[in-house]
């Protein structure tokens, strides 16, 4: 007999003990290990469901060289090159083909799953890989980086109610035998209205929202392992005034199927990315509990283009661009241009005992 399914498995669990909060069933859908979907190889990148800016193009990856590079002018010791949620290893290999001989780097990679940390490893054997950012070291100087590593953690989905409460979005099962929404009592509504309400958030009835119970203590455990050096976040996400007002009031809970964005995030678990914006005041309030200094949001764009990339992109006077360049500067516009990732990915500063953060969203690198 074959072993079950992972949505026949979720239906038993709901069917025995009833609707399942939805991180619960996010982390299923996405870290089963039989079956999630970051068990799956291949699922970034152009022939996957979603592309990241290291898998889109080497010059994202120059552009931290160039950071890195910067840091080790000012820090006293050679740098580390810290990638949280590193994947198949993509933007390591990349750092590890495009640094300067001179350049002291030690790189190393973090990544929770087990397939996708084989992969790294063969990808770029230079680097060291843990499993969790609880196997780091402390004493990190240098330059941590973490590309959609925070809307990849699972969400609890919510409803606000008419007497100013809140319910609890959980999955069921429907006559059909598919999965399916139903609202619960949420107990601690309190806690959680006050919290939000603590970083300015107003919410309206019947609003839908998303809370990521996970992501200030991961930001706390960066923040408390980053001696000197850069905190790089890059993802989907907004300050929580913004991300929980009346321009979202259906939350943002969707799904990535082969580069298309769909609102069912409930079918077929396993087969697709499940995500939703990242509240970055939550992460600001935490990383400041850690004695962090935050410099702020700014687009991806904005920060590649602090960091050299109009390098790539430059054309000397009278040459001659072959179609081969022309592509190439083509896929490296797409990382900063307006409506795509280049805009709709932000990036939160934040540094300890380098004075550099602030350049990097203030100015262009010279």
């Amino acid at each position: 007999m074959s072993p079950a399914s992972l949505p026949e498995r979720l239906r038993g669990v709901i069917a025995s003990e009833g609707p399942l909060r939805f991180d619960a069933f996010q982390r299923a859908a996405l870290y089963d290990p039989d079956g999630g979907y970051y068990e799956k190889p291949g699922r970034v990148g152009r022939s996957g469901d979603f592309v990241t800016g290291a898998s889109w193009h080497p010059a994202f990856a120059r552009c931290l060289v160039r950071v890195a590079s910067r840091l080790a002018e000012v820090l006293p010791r050679a740098v580390d090159v810290v990638d949280v949620g590193a994947g198949e290893g993509e933007l390591l290999a990349h750092l590890n083909g495009e640094r300067p001989g001179n350049l002291g780097v030690r790189l190393t990679g973090v990544e929770a799953s087990g397939t996708r940390r084989s992969l790294a490893v063969a990808r770029a054997p230079g680097a060291r890989f843990v499993a969790s950012v609880d196997d780091l070291p402390a004493g990190i100087s240098g330059l941590v980086v973490a590309y959609e590593l925070f809307d990849a953690l699972p969400v609890r989905a919510l409803r606000a109610l008419e007497d100013g409460s809140l319910a609890e979005r959980k999955v069921t099962v429907d006559e059909a035998g598919r999965f399916a929404w139903i609202d619960a009592p949420c107990p601690d509504a309190p806690e959680l209205l006050a919290a939000l309400a603590s970083r300015g958030a107003a919410l309206e009835p019947g609003q839908l929202l998303e809370i990521r119970p996970g992501a200030a203590d991961l930001a706390r455990s960066l923040g408390a392992r980053l001696d000197a050096g850069l905190l790089l976040l890059f993802d989907y996400g907004a300050p929580t005034r913004a991300l929980y007002g009346p321009a979202r009031a259906n939350g943002t809970l969707e799904a990535f199927v082969e580069h298309r964005v769909t609102r069912d995030v409930l079918a077929d678990p396993g087969s697709r990315d499940i995500t939703a914006w990242v509240d970055f005041g939550e992460i600001e309030m935490a990383l400041r509990e850690e004695g962090i200094t935050v410099h702020g949001l700014v687009s991806q764009s904005r920060f590649l283009l602090a960091a050299g990339i109009a390098e790539e992109l430059r054309v000397s006077p009278g040459e001659r661009v072959s179609p081969e360049r022309a592509v190439a500067r083509n896929a490296v516009a797409k990382l900063v241009s307006p409506g795509g990732m280049g805009e709709s990915i932000r990036v939160l500063v934040a540094e300890r005992k380098t004075g550099l953060g602030k350049s990097f969203i203030s100015s262009p690198l010279v």
